[in-house]
């Protein structure tokens, strides 16, 4: 295993396919300092180039998953553009990197700690994590493009609800509504994580990218697009190594190879 710090405040540990981002302000519950953002956007950059990662997993150190951006940095100063195209690039990436990428949600999970729970493909949380926008409460509209993802995830009424009064909602509570995929015990949350991370990570590279790349089309094109590009995309894979395994597999009734990708 390999282990670094991008910066000290976000940890990056990979092996066997599968690199955990940890956000590491523990002390702060993994709130989002300046030097935190920017350490997060070269992990991110970092991980994305990196050929031997397949499936990211994005977490928080200690008893929190991230419980938003670091007001007390602000002081006097209002975040100015600099800080929404940080943020921007956080969850571009998040949402456009070709490799799954899994949130395991320990704990609170906030404001834009929410976001970037949201950006991510898969979320995973233990039964203590809890998501808040709570932006009205502070006289504050929503922002890090929740009022883009979370009506998607689990419908505009439910979605403005949480907004409109700032109600935390629990973990059991987004599994039902879809915001969470899984609630797992918190004692196997990261055993459970790593177990369908190296899944991920044993599958084909290049159509679970093109598969994410089709479901983040969908949600801008019509149907008639979304169907085109679908098909662009399935002819690249047919014409490429990982299908003649698959079917190689298929025909000789075994598992696919997919290091034989070539």
């Amino acid at each position: 295993m390999t282990e670094q710090a991008v910066e000290q405040t976000v940890k990056l540990e990979s092996a066997g396919g599968v690199a955990w981002l940890r956000l590491n302000r523990p002390q702060k519950l993994n709130a989002v300092s300046n030097e935190m953002r920017r350490a997060l956007i070269e992990a991110l950059k970092q991980v994305e180039r990196d050929d031997a990662v397949r499936v990211i997993v994005l977490t928080g150190e200690g008893r929190a998953f991230c419980s938003g951006a670091d007001i007390t940095e602000f002081g006097e100063r209002q975040p100015g553009l600099d800080i929404a195209g940080e943020y921007s690039q956080i969850l571009t990436r998040l949402r456009g990197i070709p490799k799954p990428v899994i949130a395991a949600v320990n704990g609170v999970c906030a404001g834009i700690g929410a976001s970037f729970a949201m950006g991510c493909d898969i979320r995973l949380a233990a039964p203590e994590a809890s998501f808040v926008l709570a932006f009205v409460l502070r006289g504050l509209a929503v922002d890090g493009g929740a009022t883009w993802m979370l009506p998607r995830l689990i419908g505009r009424g439910k979605a403005l609800e949480m907004f409109y009064t700032g109600r935390p909602m629990g973990a059991e509570e987004a599994e039902r509504h879809g915001l969470v995929n899984q609630v797992i015990p918190q004692d196997q949350l990261a055993a459970r994580t790593q177990e369908l991370a190296e899944a991920l990570a044993r599958g084909p590279r290049a159509a679970l990218g093109a598969i994410k790349r089709s479901v983040n089309y969908s949600e801008e094109a019509g149907f008639e697009d979304a169907h085109n590009f679908e098909f662009a995309l399935q002819g690249v894979q047919l014409a490429g190594p990982e299908f003649k395994e698959g079917l190689a597999a298929f025909v000789e009734k075994r598992p696919p190879d997919w290091t034989k990708e070539g």
